[in-house]
């Protein structure tokens, strides 16, 4: 009886670890559903004459049916699947650090919450069109682009923090984090001067 019970531990205990690694692939699918979806939506708006080919905004891309349709999809599924890495990125960091500061505690909520905000955005952009409600769509295009990039600091930010612990080498990574947290913020300050020419 205690084999059986020290082997269905171990398989459990091995389905939960397996589980967990295929959790690591969610932010692959989030880039691919974000990138193949735009890539869809181009070829289908180019294909019908929607849009010129050269470098159209992303949003022209996702307009008209049926691309509108592939955009509304892909962005509310790669919203979906957001959700659930800022999830699991507050949970991971609250296990490792039960006895840590309240800094730690609150650096790591607040990136809970601006995470939703972005994930919420991304749906907004993606249920109102720029051609039917053009300041919806732009308020949710600021609430994603602006929302993602303060929670990559926030994240990358809890690396630095000297009583934080994110478990098996993962503090390595901190560096990099900020690297790409200065290049969002370089690329959302680009978007907003380029869209303001653009417009004027």
């Amino acid at each position: 009886a205690v084999v059986s019970t020290q082997s269905s531990g171990f398989s459990k205990s091995k389905t939960i670890e397996g589980f967990g690694s295929l959790l690591g692939y969610l932010p692959f699918c989030l880039t691919l559903l974000i990138g193949g979806g735009i890539v869809v939506c181009y070829c289908v708006a180019v294909s019908l004459g929607h849009v010129e080919a050269a470098f159209p905004y992303i949003s022209d891309t996702g307009t008209f049916p049926p691309e509108s349709c592939i955009f509304t999809l892909s962005l509310n599924c790669a919203a979906v699947v957001a959700i659930a890495i800022f999830t699991l990125k507050y949970l991971h960091v609250k296990q490792y650090n039960r006895g840590c500061s309240s800094r730690v505690r609150r650096v790591n909520a607040a990136g809970l919450i601006v995470g939703y905000i972005s994930a919420f955005g991304i749906m907004v952009v993606a249920a109102f069109q720029e051609t039917n409600v053009l300041s919806v769509h732009v308020l949710g295009a600021m609430m994603a682009f602006f929302g993602g990039t303060v929670y990559m600091f926030l994240i990358a930010s809890l690396g630095f923090m000297r009583d934080v612990n994110f478990g098996v080498n993962e503090a390595r990574y901190s560096r990099a984090r900020l690297c790409m947290a200065f290049l969002s913020l370089v690329s959302f300050i680009l978007m907003l001067v380029c869209t303001h020419i653009s417009v004027a």
